[in-house]
């Protein structure tokens, strides 16, 4: 009787998750059986649940590779709960119930556009690699993208990918297209450092627009939402192309990385992967690098739109990425090899560091967009951190004066240099600009007034060093284009903090 009643209530889950829209979840969360044994299964439900020890989601992966992080509250943890019941009688009684109906599997509907990205064009696989440049186009575009290191994406695995671009011009659908919407972005961003560089030899190139209109085609024609392999990295790579097309961010862009960070967090990737069941060490250290960027584009949307930031400090804990070559580790390893020393400049040890400060900065933006002001004994904390992490910056991301670099150094180095100062120097104007003109006799907000007023002249003298460089003859000159990615904004905020401080020290007449 009592196994029978089970079955029941695992059909009326099932069906009220059909009627709710979940059934993608659950048609990719196999049974518990599938990965656990009735021992194990017995085991965890005989014994206390402890009160310490934190819940391990489940994340599943299926054979077409779309994977969902499943959490306490989802509907398919409470049928995995079921499933563990009926493995328990099942075992005891030695009963076989007929298996469940499972919900159907719905596509999306093709003839509806897209909520975020309009309408776009449904295309074959065929139509995609139709609309690419020619492979002799695509190869030097390629060479250029990676060899400029500042605008590479480091979750897009490079030795990994020569392998798959590799086979994918052997035999085009060997990739999916989410694939073909990552290359057709990295394109984008290759024809857009020739054209601003004024690269020989690619006048050929195709135009920009028509490679992001592939890559967005790609993205819908791909079912992004599905949680598929790339579809993060996909939507990043779209999410910054769309960044240096336009300069600046708007609502539109926002609404772009807030939908990416929400499905990234549907797959799990604001979970370290190693509570993640079916994440290898390789798929893992890649998850971390992309988290990064969401977590480093939510801030800056957090603080550019004035609202506060999606992702919060205690539902997340991805560890920062590995201060790690791509040449040390690849799919096949077990274990990821331990990260390298930070006198090590790799090309993700910006990463680790920024990565540090950013969560930092989150937690200066939650207070300062607070509702209710903080303690200033909590400021003094924050400031306090801050300042400690600034101190720990290792000698090879340590900014100095630019006409001090040696000529050995790479524009890209220096850019990264300053912008872990530019982002340190903003987290403290946006700490201590509540005190500015708060109580201004009280000497106990001196040390906010004075740390904010020199951040922001500090501020104010790199921009003016950084422009002066880009000039004919200036060290930035033959890449000033990285100089975009430097925000108007944060010039801003140093400007107005300094007017703000003027104006509030005017004497009385």
């Amino acid at each position: 009787m009592l196994q029978v009643r089970l079955q029941k209530l695992e059909e009326m889950v099932n069906g009220l998750v059909h009627v709710s829209g979940f059934q993608d979840h659950l048609s990719n969360t196999p049974s518990s059986s599938d990965h656990r044994t009735e021992t194990d299964t017995r085991s965890e439900l005989s014994s206390p649940p402890s009160l310490s020890a934190p819940s391990i989601p489940v994340h599943t992966s299926t054979r077409t590779g779309e994977g969902n992080y499943v959490g306490g509250t989802h509907w398919a943890s409470i049928l995995e709960s079921i499933h563990d019941i009926q493995g328990i009688l099942d075992a005891e009684l030695d009963v076989h119930p007929s298996p469940s109906p499972s919900p159907s599997r719905h596509g999306w509907p093709t003839e509806s556009s897209d909520l975020i990205f309009g309408r776009g064009e449904m295309i074959t696989h065929e139509q995609a690699v139709a609309r690419l440049p020619p492979q002799h186009q695509t190869d030097r575009l390629i060479l250029l993208y990676f060899r400029h290191r500042f605008t590479t994406a480091p979750y897009i695995h490079t030795i990994k990918f020569q392998r798959e671009y590799d086979s994918f011009w052997r035999d085009p659908k060997s990739v999916s297209l989410l694939w073909i919407s990552c290359l057709s972005s990295i394109l984008w961003v290759a024809t857009s450092i020739a054209l601003e560089k004024g690269e020989s030899g690619l006048s050929d190139a195709p135009r920009p627009d028509q490679l992001s209109t592939l890559a967005v085609d790609c993205l819908i024609s791909g079912d992004y939402l599905s949680a598929k392999p790339y579809s993060i990295e996909a939507l990043l790579l779209h999410g910054f192309t769309e960044m240096r097309r336009k300069h600046l961010v708007d609502s539109s862009l926002w609404t772009k990385f807030g939908l990416t960070a929400r499905l990234a967090q549907r797959m799990g990737y604001h979970r370290d992967p190693k509570y993640l069941s079916n994440v290898t060490p390789f798929e893992g250290e890649i998850r971390r690098r992309a988290w990064f960027f969401i977590e480093v584009f939510d801030v800056l949307f957090s603080f550019q739109q004035g609202v506060p930031p999606i992702i919060r400090d205690d539902e997340c804990d991805t560890e920062s990425p590995s201060n790690l070559y791509d040449s040390d580790f690849d799919e096949n390893i077990m274990v990821l090899p331990p990260s390298r020393p930070p006198s090590e400049p790799t090309s993700t040890l910006y990463l680790c560091l920024k990565s540090k400060l950013c969560r930092i900065l989150r937690r200066v933006l939650r207070q300062t967009l607070s509702i209710h002001p903080p303690p200033y004994e909590e400021v003094l904390k924050l400031n306090e951190e801050l300042h400690h992490y600034h101190s720990q910056v290792p000698v090879p991301l340590q900014i100095k004066p630019i006409r001090s670099y040696s000529f050995t150094d790479h524009t890209y180095d220096i850019m990264h240099r300053l912008m872990l100062e530019m982002m340190f120097l903003k987290s403290l104007c946006v700490l201590h600009r509540p005190y500015l003109n708060r109580e201004k006799d009280n000497p106990r907000y001196d040390m906010s007034r004075k740390t904010c007023r020199e951040a922001a002249l500090r501020m104010l003298d790199l921009h003016a060093e950084y422009d002066e460089e880009s000039k004919p003859g200036g060290r930035m000159f033959e890449d000033k284009y990285m100089l975009t990615s430097l925000t108007v904004h944060d010039f801003l905020i140093a400007s107005m903090i300094l007017c703000l401080d003027l104006t509030e020290n005017m004497p009385t007449r």
